[in-house]
């Protein structure tokens, strides 16, 4: 399984108690997506891909809007986006819209199968927005599950630990409080 974009990952993230961007699906009505730019004042409009897509901002596959005639036009404009990466093509099946909020970092977290630790794996760090196999290894923790306990996620503690942990090495003050301010 698979889980890309802040679509499902937002939930992910919230349930480790992660703050994320409020997001609506491509089912959003105008209303919906008119209320988020009135609290956000703009949103990001990010087409939907199944697996991950990367570099879709390098592409120009993402569109910021802070009033509804141009969340429209940008809806329209990916959502059956195509996006050529290396030999492969991949198109949108849909977008998405996030509230755009002030943030200090960008957070990159994935959670895979990792070969090197023979065990799921937690991937983090706060230099998000970049390629992720570009930054210098000591900006970024891996934290592989204990062979002992091979579910990836048995409780919201889990990635609290895990989170708590990893704090104490490299992350920003705010997260080890929980958080942003």
């Amino acid at each position: 399984m698979q889980v890309t974009g802040m679509l499902y990952g937002s939930k992910l993230l919230q349930f480790g108690g992660f703050p994320t961007a409020e997001v609506l699906g491509p089912d959003a009505s105008e209303e919906q997506i008119k209320a988020l730019i009135d609290r956000h004042g703009s949103v990001f409009v990010k087409p939907m891909f199944k697996g991950g897509i990367g570099k879709k901002g390098r592409a120009g596959l993402v569109g910021r809007a802070s009033d509804l005639k141009t969340a429209l036009k940008e809806k329209e404009r990916l959502y059956f986006a195509e996006h050529q990466y290396g030999n492969q093509t991949a198109k949108a099946n849909g977008v998405t819209f996030e509230g755009a909020v002030p943030v200090q970092h960008e957070v990159y977290f994935s959670i895979t199968d990792s070969t090197r630790f023979r065990a799921p794996t937690m991937t983090l760090t706060h230099h998000g927005g970049v390629d992720i196999e570009e930054l210098d290894p000591s900006m970024i923790v891996h934290v592989p599950r204990a062979a002992r306990r091979p579910c990836c996620i048995r409780s919201r503690a889990d990635i609290t630990n895990w989170k708590r942990i990893s704090a104490s090495r490299w992350w920003p003050a705010w997260s080890a409080a929980g958080s942003r301010s």
